[in-house]
């Protein structure tokens, strides 16, 4: 089960949504999130981490269509 107002990822980049000519239209899209971990190996977190990204993939990748990864090292971040 996910709950989601339990989870909080640790990036995410909001970036401003463009019209045809390039002005800004006041609307914001969610653009990627990621979640910070020692490890990308699921295995070896906590369960109650493990269920955080499990429910965080779910809704930002799966339901939302957003860019989500676990990564180790800030050199994963784009």
């Amino acid at each position: 089960m996910c709950i989601r107002d339990r989870y909080n990822p640790d990036w995410a980049i909001v970036m401003a949504d463009l019209d045809a000519q390039g002005q800004p239209t006041g609307e914001h899209l969610l653009y990627l999130v990621r979640e910070t971990k020692g490890t990308k190996n699921l295995s070896e977190l906590r369960p109650d981490e493990r269920r955080k990204i499990q429910c965080g993939e779910q809704h930002f990748k799966k339901a939302l269509g957003v860019d989500f990864k676990v990564v180790t090292t800030a050199g994963d971040l784009p």
